[in-house]
């Protein structure tokens, strides 16, 4: 029995969405074993000894670091539109923040090829917001930045009013103008084409569970600013 021509009625009445996010997690699981295991032999000492397996081994594990932070973005996403995800809103400052998203980048990076990168600002800055959300949108952005910069990315904190501000700076050229045309705000992921999207859209939906007295967290997307290229602004009430 099918309900349509070739759609058997067992896959018809299947709920995907739930469907992928648990397997997402299977594989997030999978892959934090396979994460330990390159840890492990990346502490033997023939691999010291070998520089082509040394950077193998490198790109295996920043690799299936990305890897598991957009399926984090993925799984956090589904919670939000299913009513389950539990913001963990804290007192922060701004400046301690901003080190641990260069210490995690450093460690993702590794220490080759890695551009100039500029941290400025956040002393004695302080915000309530869900540190985890933040610093994953954070690197998200520098992530960006590092693909398209020539030499130079900025990391800032700055109050704005009443806002707490973070921006991204880089030294390239800048986001595509339709994408500023649109109002430099990405509400619905574009599943065409190369690309998700995903970043972006995490970053813009996970930003507006910030709220206070009427405002919301938001996501600003610019050209210019300190290094001439694209700035990517997050500010939270």
């Amino acid at each position: 029995m099918s309900c349509q021509e070739g759609q058997p009625e067992a896959l018809a009445t299947l709920d995907f969405a739930a469907l992928f996010a648990s397997s997402i997690h299977e594989v997030k699981n999978q892959l934090f074993l396979l994460l330990n295991a390159v840890e492990e032999v990346s502490q033997e000492t023939w691999v010291s000894e070998h520089a082509s397996a040394r950077i193998a081994l490198e790109r295996l594990d920043r690799g299936g670091c990305q890897i598991g932070q957009r399926l984090t973005r993925l799984l956090g996403l589904y919670r939000i539109a299913q009513g389950h995800y539990q913001l963990d809103i804290a007192y922060h400052e701004a400046a301690e923040l901003l080190q641990d998203v260069v210490l995690e980048l450093r460690l993702l990076q590794g220490e080759h090829g890695t551009p100039e990168l500029i941290v400025e600002g956040g002393g004695a800055l302080y915000g309530f917001f869900d540190r985890e959300i933040v610093q994953g949108i954070l690197l998200n952005a520098v992530h960006n930045a590092l693909r398209f910069c020539t030499g130079k990315v900025r990391l800032s904190a700055a109050a704005e009013g009443e806002d707490l501000c973070f921006r991204v700076e880089d030294d390239g050229p800048g986001f595509p103008p339709e994408l500023l045309a649109a109002g430099g705000v990405q509400t619905k992921l574009d599943l065409r084409g190369g690309g998700t999207g995903l970043g972006l859209y995490f970053s813009v939906t996970t930003a507006a569970l910030h709220h206070k007295q009427g405002r919301n967290g938001a996501v600003r997307l610019e050209n210019g600013g300190a290094l001439n290229g694209a700035v990517f602004i997050l500010c939270l009430p």
